[in-house]
């Protein structure tokens, strides 16, 4: 096998993936099962790249906002979403990936790959590539993938087939999918929502709200420590509600005038 440097070299290799997490999304080791967990993460544009993203979504997008908004990350943004946008994205995704499995980062630990901090799945065409990437891998092979999304018409699209790999994925636990939906979801994609839980069953379901009060506590999550909670990152099928945080007020009165 080539050498880590020379797999980066090779125009294979994908630009556009970041090694490592952020604030939020940091490495942690499991004390009960010994795992090591470092985050890797593939991003898109935001808005531009969230076909679904409801009203209220727009209005307080963190993704937007902040760290978000410097010429750096927009430029590093823009290039993964040229890379996403290879012919031969699927294929440059697993050399990368198996590339950096031989790094010290990843070598001794799960490589646990956050699609979209930023963005969504922007096409059908572009979700399969995904597909395409997430059959390449087995359980125990170190590498698993973990997203949120409001894309649903798109899994929808997908063929019977590649609901299958899908779901496959899900069961081993390799790909961990987080349904997003708040207040402000429209009832066309409410209705996709429903078809989803009928075709995915182990996907998850976060909604993000003004308000969790009168919710039962083991529905909520409210945690600050994305790294020690990992709800997100397995899936069950669960229903989890957030409250929505760090939103400016002008962007809280956006949302609450698109609440349905």
């Amino acid at each position: 096998m080539a050498s880590l440097k020379e797999m980066r070299n090779n125009p294979m290799y994908n630009n556009g993936i970041i090694l490592s997490g952020n604030n939020k999304l940091l490495d942690y080791d499991n004390p009960e099962t010994g795992e090591k967990v470092r985050y890797a993460q593939f991003n898109t544009l935001a808005l531009i790249c969230c076909p679904f993203a409801s009203e209220g979504c727009k209005a307080v997008c963190y993704a937007t906002k902040g760290n978000h908004i410097y010429p750096s990350v927009k430029h590093s943004r823009e290039r993964s979403y040229m890379e996403s946008r290879r012919a031969d994205f699927a294929e440059s995704m697993v050399y990368t990936i198996n590339a950096e499995k031989q790094s010290a980062r990843y070598r001794n630990a799960t490589m646990l790959v956050r699609i979209h901090e930023s963005g969504d799945f922007y096409s059908v065409q572009y979700l399969r590539k995904w597909v395409n990437v997430w059959k390449e891998y087995k359980a125990g092979n170190g590498v698993r993938f973990v997203f949120y999304t409001k894309s649903f018409p798109f899994f929808l699209m997908l063929t019977e087939e590649e609901k299958a790999i899908v779901n496959n994925a899900l069961h081993a636990g390799i790909v961990s999918m987080n349904m997003s939906v708040d207040d402000t979801t429209s009832p066309e994609q409410w209705r996709a929502y429903f078809d989803m839980r009928k075709a995915f069953p182990l996907a998850n379901t976060y909604r993000c709200t003004e308000s969790t009060e009168g919710i039962k506590a083991d529905n909520v999550c409210d945690c600050s420590d994305c790294a020690k909670c990992g709800k997100c990152n397995k899936a069950s099928g669960r229903e989890t509600f957030v409250k929505i945080h760090s939103a400016s007020k002008a962007d809280m009165e956006v949302y609450r005038n698109n609440s349905k």
